[in-house]
Protein backbone atom coordinates (compact mmCIF):
# COMPACT_ATOMS: atom_id res chain seq x y z
CA UNK A 1 0.00 0.00 0.00
CA UNK A 2 2.90 2.13 0.66
CA UNK A 3 4.64 1.78 -2.60
CA UNK A 4 1.12 2.44 -4.44
CA UNK A 5 0.39 5.65 -2.64
CA UNK A 6 4.55 7.00 -2.80
CA UNK A 7 4.80 9.83 -5.39
CA UNK A 8 7.87 10.83 -7.30
CA UNK A 9 10.65 13.13 -5.55
CA UNK A 10 13.57 14.03 -7.71
CA UNK A 11 17.09 13.55 -5.22
CA UNK A 12 20.58 15.83 -6.74
CA UNK A 13 23.07 13.37 -7.53
CA UNK A 14 26.54 14.34 -7.15
CA UNK A 15 30.43 13.30 -8.40
CA UNK A 16 33.42 14.12 -6.45
CA UNK A 17 36.60 14.21 -8.69
CA UNK A 18 39.93 12.72 -6.78
CA UNK A 19 42.96 14.69 -8.21
CA UNK A 20 45.98 13.32 -6.66
CA UNK A 21 49.14 15.34 -6.48
CA UNK A 22 51.61 12.30 -5.98
CA UNK A 23 51.73 9.78 -9.11
CA UNK A 24 50.23 6.26 -8.53
CA UNK A 25 51.81 3.35 -9.71
CA UNK A 26 52.43 2.52 -13.19
CA UNK A 27 49.22 1.21 -15.12
CA UNK A 28 47.37 3.32 -12.41
CA UNK A 29 44.79 6.03 -12.75
CA UNK A 30 45.96 9.30 -10.81
CA UNK A 31 42.21 10.39 -10.86
CA UNK A 32 39.47 9.09 -9.66
CA UNK A 33 35.64 9.65 -9.63
CA UNK A 34 33.11 8.92 -6.85
CA UNK A 35 29.54 9.47 -6.86
CA UNK A 36 27.61 10.28 -4.05
CA UNK A 37 23.62 11.07 -3.12
CA UNK A 38 23.46 11.84 0.31
CA UNK A 39 26.59 13.50 2.36
CA UNK A 40 30.00 13.75 2.07
CA UNK A 41 32.52 14.12 5.35
CA UNK A 42 36.46 14.64 6.23
CA UNK A 43 38.13 14.72 9.71
CA UNK A 44 37.23 13.55 12.96
CA UNK A 45 33.36 11.42 12.74
CA UNK A 46 35.14 10.02 8.89
CA UNK A 47 37.76 8.71 10.90
CA UNK A 48 35.95 6.86 13.13
CA UNK A 49 34.36 5.42 10.50
CA UNK A 50 37.35 4.36 9.18
CA UNK A 51 38.89 2.50 12.46
CA UNK A 52 35.27 0.95 12.69
CA UNK A 53 35.28 -0.21 8.70
CA UNK A 54 39.11 -1.57 9.39
CA UNK A 55 37.67 -3.69 12.48
CA UNK A 56 35.06 -5.08 10.72
CA UNK A 57 37.41 -5.72 7.57
CA UNK A 58 39.66 -7.68 10.04
CA UNK A 59 37.27 -9.33 12.66
CA UNK A 60 33.80 -9.75 11.08
CA UNK A 61 32.79 -11.95 14.47
CA UNK A 62 32.87 -9.17 16.36
CA UNK A 63 29.79 -7.23 14.98
CA UNK A 64 27.06 -9.60 15.40
CA UNK A 65 24.32 -7.24 16.36
CA UNK A 66 23.23 -3.33 15.89
CA UNK A 67 23.54 -2.71 19.49
CA UNK A 68 27.54 -4.05 19.18
CA UNK A 69 27.90 -1.89 16.15
CA UNK A 70 26.97 0.89 17.92
CA UNK A 71 29.06 0.17 20.78
CA UNK A 72 32.14 0.28 18.57
CA UNK A 73 31.18 3.52 17.29
CA UNK A 74 30.84 4.92 20.30
CA UNK A 75 33.71 3.61 21.49
CA UNK A 76 36.30 4.97 18.22
CA UNK A 77 34.38 8.01 18.79
CA UNK A 78 35.26 8.52 22.26
CA UNK A 79 38.83 7.58 21.75
CA UNK A 80 39.59 10.30 19.03
CA UNK A 81 37.84 13.09 20.61
CA UNK A 82 39.90 12.47 23.73
CA UNK A 83 42.75 12.37 21.43
CA UNK A 84 41.49 15.60 19.40
CA UNK A 85 42.96 13.40 16.41
CA UNK A 86 41.69 15.80 13.73
CA UNK A 87 42.53 19.39 15.40
CA UNK A 88 44.59 20.68 12.84
CA UNK A 89 41.96 19.95 10.52
CA UNK A 90 41.78 23.68 9.80
CA UNK A 91 45.66 23.98 8.91
CA UNK A 92 45.69 20.90 6.46
CA UNK A 93 42.40 21.47 4.18
CA UNK A 94 41.32 24.51 2.20
CA UNK A 95 37.88 24.47 1.54
CA UNK A 96 36.70 26.90 -1.71
CA UNK A 97 32.96 27.22 -2.27
CA UNK A 98 31.33 28.33 -6.17
CA UNK A 99 35.14 29.51 -6.62
CA UNK A 100 35.77 31.77 -3.36
CA UNK A 101 37.46 30.40 -0.30
CA UNK A 102 35.68 29.99 2.41
CA UNK A 103 37.72 30.19 6.13
CA UNK A 104 37.52 27.09 8.36
CA UNK A 105 37.05 27.99 11.67
CA UNK A 106 39.82 27.33 14.42
CA UNK A 107 37.80 24.99 16.72
CA UNK A 108 36.68 22.55 13.71
CA UNK A 109 37.55 19.12 13.42
CA UNK A 110 35.27 17.53 10.98
CA UNK A 111 33.66 19.20 7.63
CA UNK A 112 30.32 17.59 6.55
CA UNK A 113 29.06 18.13 2.81
CA UNK A 114 25.67 18.02 2.94
CA UNK A 115 22.73 16.85 0.18
CA UNK A 116 20.16 15.19 2.67
CA UNK A 117 19.35 16.77 5.44
CA UNK A 118 19.66 14.03 7.54
CA UNK A 119 22.79 12.72 9.38
CA UNK A 120 23.78 10.31 12.08
CA UNK A 121 20.90 8.15 11.35
CA UNK A 122 18.57 10.72 10.64
CA UNK A 123 19.72 14.19 12.97
CA UNK A 124 18.63 17.39 10.80
CA UNK A 125 21.83 18.93 10.98
CA UNK A 126 21.49 22.12 8.87
CA UNK A 127 18.00 22.68 10.73
CA UNK A 128 20.03 22.48 14.39
CA UNK A 129 22.43 24.36 13.07
CA UNK A 130 23.39 27.88 13.12
CA UNK A 131 25.10 30.41 10.66
CA UNK A 132 29.21 30.90 11.77
CA UNK A 133 30.37 33.85 9.84
CA UNK A 134 26.73 35.84 11.13
CA UNK A 135 25.57 34.28 14.36
CA UNK A 136 25.14 37.31 16.84
CA UNK A 137 26.31 34.86 19.48
CA UNK A 138 29.30 33.25 17.97
CA UNK A 139 33.12 34.79 18.94
CA UNK A 140 33.17 37.91 16.97
CA UNK A 141 37.25 37.65 16.94
CA UNK A 142 36.15 34.68 14.53
CA UNK A 143 33.60 36.27 12.56
CA UNK A 144 35.17 36.09 9.72
CA UNK A 145 36.94 33.35 10.30
CA UNK A 146 40.89 32.10 11.42
CA UNK A 147 43.69 35.04 10.36
CA UNK A 148 46.46 34.51 8.68
CA UNK A 149 49.81 35.82 8.65
CA UNK A 150 51.91 38.54 6.24
CA UNK A 151 53.72 37.22 3.19
CA UNK A 152 51.16 33.77 3.95
CA UNK A 153 49.96 32.62 0.60
CA UNK A 154 47.10 30.69 -0.93
CA UNK A 155 45.84 28.79 -4.17
CA UNK A 156 43.29 29.93 -6.45
CA UNK A 157 41.90 26.59 -7.57
CA UNK A 158 40.12 27.75 -10.84
CA UNK A 159 43.44 29.84 -12.32
CA UNK A 160 45.42 27.29 -10.72
CA UNK A 161 47.93 30.46 -9.25
CA UNK A 162 49.27 31.05 -5.71
CA UNK A 163 48.06 34.45 -4.94
CA UNK A 164 49.78 36.22 -1.40
CA UNK A 165 47.71 37.33 1.43
CA UNK A 166 47.94 40.87 2.96
CA UNK A 167 46.91 39.71 6.34
CA UNK A 168 43.68 39.04 7.54
CA UNK A 169 40.67 37.31 5.75
CA UNK A 170 38.74 41.27 6.08
CA UNK A 171 41.86 42.54 4.27
CA UNK A 172 41.26 39.86 1.27
CA UNK A 173 37.45 40.86 1.28
CA UNK A 174 38.00 44.05 1.28
CA UNK A 175 40.44 43.56 -1.94
CA UNK A 176 37.33 41.88 -3.56
CA UNK A 177 35.70 43.53 -6.03
CA UNK A 178 32.16 43.85 -4.87
CA UNK A 179 30.00 41.60 -6.84
CA UNK A 180 32.56 38.67 -5.45
CA UNK A 181 31.47 40.20 -1.99
CA UNK A 182 27.97 40.01 -2.38
CA UNK A 183 28.37 36.37 -3.50
CA UNK A 184 30.79 35.69 -0.49
CA UNK A 185 27.90 37.33 1.20
CA UNK A 186 25.02 35.27 0.24
CA UNK A 187 27.31 32.11 0.21
CA UNK A 188 27.66 32.36 4.05
CA UNK A 189 24.24 33.29 4.79
CA UNK A 190 23.12 29.76 5.33
CA UNK A 191 19.20 30.90 5.16
CA UNK A 192 18.23 28.87 2.88
CA UNK A 193 16.53 25.13 4.00
CA UNK A 194 18.51 22.38 3.22
CA UNK A 195 17.01 20.49 0.19
CA UNK A 196 17.99 17.89 -1.80
CA UNK A 197 16.67 18.88 -4.75
CA UNK A 198 17.57 22.34 -5.28
CA UNK A 199 21.33 22.18 -6.77
CA UNK A 200 23.21 23.22 -3.73
CA UNK A 201 25.00 21.58 -0.69
CA UNK A 202 25.38 22.14 2.78
CA UNK A 203 28.44 22.52 4.44
CA UNK A 204 28.82 21.98 8.01
CA UNK A 205 31.54 22.35 10.43
CA UNK A 206 31.84 20.52 13.59
CA UNK A 207 34.02 20.67 16.41
CA UNK A 208 34.26 17.02 17.14
CA UNK A 209 32.48 13.83 17.99
CA UNK A 210 31.42 15.07 21.38
CA UNK A 211 30.16 18.04 19.84
CA UNK A 212 27.96 15.82 17.23
CA UNK A 213 27.00 13.63 20.46
CA UNK A 214 25.25 17.03 21.90
CA UNK A 215 23.83 18.09 18.56
CA UNK A 216 22.26 14.33 18.86
CA UNK A 217 20.61 15.33 21.37
CA UNK A 218 19.71 18.35 21.14
CA UNK A 219 22.16 19.72 23.20
CA UNK A 220 24.29 21.97 21.02
CA UNK A 221 23.58 23.57 17.77
CA UNK A 222 25.89 22.65 14.07
CA UNK A 223 28.30 25.21 12.63
CA UNK A 224 26.88 25.98 9.34
CA UNK A 225 30.03 27.49 7.09
CA UNK A 226 28.03 28.00 3.51
CA UNK A 227 25.27 27.02 0.66
CA UNK A 228 27.14 26.23 -2.89
CA UNK A 229 26.76 24.86 -5.93
CA UNK A 230 30.34 23.28 -6.05
CA UNK A 231 32.93 22.89 -3.61
CA UNK A 232 36.53 22.33 -4.00
CA UNK A 233 38.80 21.21 -1.00
CA UNK A 234 42.54 20.54 -1.20
CA UNK A 235 43.69 18.71 0.99
CA UNK A 236 47.69 19.18 2.34
CA UNK A 237 48.28 15.62 3.98
CA UNK A 238 46.63 12.28 3.86
CA UNK A 239 42.89 12.33 6.11
CA UNK A 240 39.77 10.08 6.78
CA UNK A 241 37.16 11.04 3.91
CA UNK A 242 33.88 9.09 3.63
CA UNK A 243 30.69 9.36 0.73
CA UNK A 244 27.63 7.95 2.08
CA UNK A 245 29.04 5.94 5.06
CA UNK A 246 31.91 4.10 2.52
CA UNK A 247 35.55 5.48 4.52
CA UNK A 248 39.19 5.81 3.36
CA UNK A 249 42.10 7.25 4.19
CA UNK A 250 42.69 9.74 1.08
CA UNK A 251 46.24 11.12 0.43
CA UNK A 252 47.31 14.71 -0.68
CA UNK A 253 44.49 15.65 -3.13
CA UNK A 254 42.40 18.47 -4.67
CA UNK A 255 38.65 17.07 -4.32
CA UNK A 256 35.94 18.61 -6.71
CA UNK A 257 32.13 18.31 -5.97
CA UNK A 258 29.69 19.12 -8.75
CA UNK A 259 26.16 18.21 -9.42
CA UNK A 260 25.57 15.79 -12.21
CA UNK A 261 23.12 17.22 -15.25
CA UNK A 262 19.76 14.50 -14.21
CA UNK A 263 18.70 13.68 -10.64
CA UNK A 264 17.74 10.75 -9.43
CA UNK A 265 13.66 9.76 -9.29
CA UNK A 266 13.09 8.09 -6.20
CA UNK A 267 9.80 7.10 -4.37
CA UNK A 268 8.77 9.21 -1.63
CA UNK A 269 6.29 7.93 1.16
CA UNK A 270 3.34 9.35 1.30
CA UNK A 271 2.16 11.94 3.90
CA UNK A 272 -0.13 10.77 6.41
CA UNK A 273 -3.20 11.18 6.45
CA UNK A 274 -2.89 12.88 2.76
CA UNK A 275 -5.29 10.06 1.34
CA UNK A 276 -2.84 9.34 -1.57
CA UNK A 277 -3.73 12.87 -2.86
CA UNK A 278 0.33 13.11 -4.27
CA UNK A 279 0.21 9.72 -5.98
CA UNK A 280 -3.06 11.48 -7.84
CA UNK A 281 -1.03 14.89 -8.92
CA UNK A 282 1.62 12.84 -10.48
CA UNK A 283 -0.35 10.71 -12.25
CA UNK A 284 -2.37 13.32 -13.26
CA UNK A 285 0.58 14.88 -14.80
CA UNK A 286 1.65 11.72 -16.35
CA UNK A 287 -1.80 11.16 -17.76
CA UNK A 288 -1.54 15.11 -19.48
CA UNK A 289 1.88 14.38 -20.74
CA UNK A 290 0.16 11.09 -22.69
CA UNK A 291 -2.87 12.27 -24.15
CA UNK A 292 -0.72 15.09 -25.48
CA UNK A 293 -2.39 18.21 -23.41
CA UNK A 294 1.33 19.05 -22.01
CA UNK A 295 4.77 18.83 -23.54
CA UNK A 296 7.56 16.70 -21.86
CA UNK A 297 9.83 19.44 -20.80
CA UNK A 298 6.55 21.35 -19.14
CA UNK A 299 6.02 17.77 -17.15
CA UNK A 300 9.00 17.55 -15.99
CA UNK A 301 8.92 21.85 -14.77
CA UNK A 302 5.70 20.98 -13.13
CA UNK A 303 6.98 17.57 -11.26
CA UNK A 304 9.63 19.18 -9.76
CA UNK A 305 7.72 22.05 -8.30
CA UNK A 306 5.42 19.96 -7.22
CA UNK A 307 8.19 17.44 -5.67
CA UNK A 308 9.82 20.68 -4.11
CA UNK A 309 7.01 22.03 -2.35
CA UNK A 310 6.00 18.61 -0.75
CA UNK A 311 9.31 18.31 0.30
CA UNK A 312 9.10 22.40 1.91
CA UNK A 313 5.57 21.22 3.64
CA UNK A 314 7.49 17.69 4.95
CA UNK A 315 9.66 19.92 6.63
CA UNK A 316 7.82 22.23 7.97
CA UNK A 317 5.92 19.56 9.76
CA UNK A 318 9.07 17.34 10.63
CA UNK A 319 10.85 21.11 12.34
CA UNK A 320 7.18 21.18 14.42
CA UNK A 321 7.20 17.81 15.56
CA UNK A 322 11.25 18.96 16.68
CA UNK A 323 9.92 21.93 18.67
CA UNK A 324 6.97 20.23 20.66
CA UNK A 325 9.62 17.41 21.66
CA UNK A 326 12.00 19.81 22.48
CA UNK A 327 9.56 22.29 24.37
CA UNK A 328 8.09 19.72 26.42
CA UNK A 329 11.94 18.25 27.68
CA UNK A 330 12.65 21.86 28.65
CA UNK A 331 9.46 22.19 30.42
CA UNK A 332 10.19 19.05 32.31
CA UNK A 333 13.52 19.93 33.04
CA UNK A 334 12.70 23.43 34.10
CA UNK A 335 9.56 22.10 36.81
CA UNK A 336 12.08 19.46 38.43
CA UNK A 337 14.69 21.84 38.95
CA UNK A 338 11.93 23.85 40.60
CA UNK A 339 10.77 21.56 42.91
CA UNK A 340 14.29 20.91 43.60
CA UNK A 341 14.48 24.63 44.67
CA UNK A 342 11.41 24.44 46.86
CA UNK A 343 12.43 21.29 48.22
Amino acid sequence: KQVQEAYISLLDRWTMKIERKKKKKSGEKKDEVKPFTNYMSIGMDALSALQVHNLRENSPDMFFSRAINKLWYGLYGAEDAIKASCSDLPQQVRLEADGIEIPIPDDCQGLIILNIDSYLGGVPLWSRGVPYYNSENGPKTRRRGRRYSDGDSYMNFDSGTTMKRTGSYDSIIGEETESGAKKLDSLIACDSPSSCQDGRLDVISIRGNFHLGQIRVGLANAQCLCQCSKVKIELKKSAAVQIDGEPWKQDKSILTIEREKDPAIMLHRAIEGGNGIETEVADLLEWAEENKIIKRDVHATLMKEFSRRIETKTRARRDRNEVTVFSAMKRGIASRNKLSHLG
